[in-house]
């Protein structure tokens, strides 16, 4: 054994695990990378050639080769101390049998903890609150602590806290139903909105990419997509209408993505809106032939000479209302 550790070996020799067993027999056998990898793929050789006395170091860098933030973030680029307190806290490259490598212990604020990982998506401890992997480092987060702490969305903590983001809070497509299940739903609607926006939340430049805008929290990127183009709002006379007071962004059975329901100029009051037609006076249309004031325009109309929400109105056209009030200038006759 000494005789090997001074020997002379070619780096061809040390590629190959079975040199570092002769040595190292419980981490080469433990399986874990050095079934796909080499070992100086992670442990460079400080003086290339010779196998001897410190003649590996400490993984130099894991996010090298994977493409994840260490948890909490310390920079791209790990130092080997920087390292054993970030990734190798959490995972033995050697191997485990825990699932994605988790160590079966980990080390927090002086004491080392068994940690049971053969679930991957048990990140919390139901039984044990405190003694999840996630939770035995957490004396300061909300929820999950190593003291208990308050409970949260029971799922698979990563659908929402991304491993490549340092578990950062990163909203999805996959992930935005937790919290907007209604909002979910809608875009399996008919009119759900257009394939450039529709639920494609990853799209969204993030902080520091091109297009984001300086500062922006990730509710703000959300305001930061480029706009396809403007529409003046509604403004009758005292009153501004926004958007989405008429449409619903997620979806809708209604065409052009017009809310089933819709709250109107009277305060506290909402109406049905059925609009499956663009003809103008006509069931499912902008004013209702057979229920007057039901029709989507008529609906929050009150003071308007023709059709009014009370179902009075003078004699007026019945086809279509955009073609003399568009939607571009706001429904302003033009």
């Amino acid at each position: 054994m000494l005789g090997l550790c001074v020997s002379l070996a070619t780096a061809d020799a040390y590629a190959d695990p079975g040199i570092c067993l002769e040595c190292h027999a419980t981490q080469v056998a433990a399986g874990g990378h050095a079934t796909n990898l080499d070992c100086v793929l992670c442990h460079e050789d400080r003086r290339p050639g010779r196998v001897g006395r410190r003649h590996r170091a400490v993984p130099t860098s894991c996010t090298g080769h994977h493409a994840v933030e260490t948890h909490p973030p310390v920079g791209p680029h790990l130092r080997p101390a920087r390292l054993q307190r970030s990734c190798l806290k959490c995972h033995d490259a050697h191997g485990s049998e825990n699932a994605h490598l988790i160590r079966t212990t980990i080390r927090t604020r002086g004491r080392l903890i068994a940690i049971d990982f053969r679930d991957p998506a048990a990140f919390v401890d139901a039984a044990r609150p405190g003694r999840g992997l996630c939770e035995v480092c957490h004396t300061t987060t909300k929820f999950y602590r190593a003291n208990g702490g308050k409970t949260h969305f029971t799922g698979d903590c990563t659908l929402c806290h991304d491993h490549g983001d340092a578990f950062a809070p990163v909203a999805t497509d996959a992930n935005c139903a937790v919290c907007h299940p209604d909002e979910a739903a809608r875009l399996a609607k008919p009119t759900r909105h257009n394939a450039k926006v529709r639920g494609d939340v990853q799209q969204l430049p993030r902080r520091g990419e091109p297009g984001a805008r300086t500062g922006a929290s990730r509710d703000g990127e959300l305001r930061g997509l480029p706009r396809p183009g403007t529409r003046a709002t509604h403004v009758p006379p005292g009153v501004r209408i926004p958007c989405t007071q008429c449409h619903e962004p997620h979806g809708s059975d209604n065409i052009r993505l017009v809310r089933d329901v819709i709250q109107t100029t009277v305060p506290g009051v909402a109406r049905p809106v059925d609009f499956t037609a663009l003809t103008g006076r006509a069931d499912g249309s902008f004013a209702s032939a057979s229920t007057p004031g039901t029709g989507l325009c008529e609906v929050c109309h009150g003071r308007t000479a023709f059709y009014r929400a009370d179902g009075g109105r003078m004699p007026h056209y019945a086809t279509s209302c955009v073609a003399c009030h568009p939607h571009a200038v706001g429904f302003a006759p033009d």
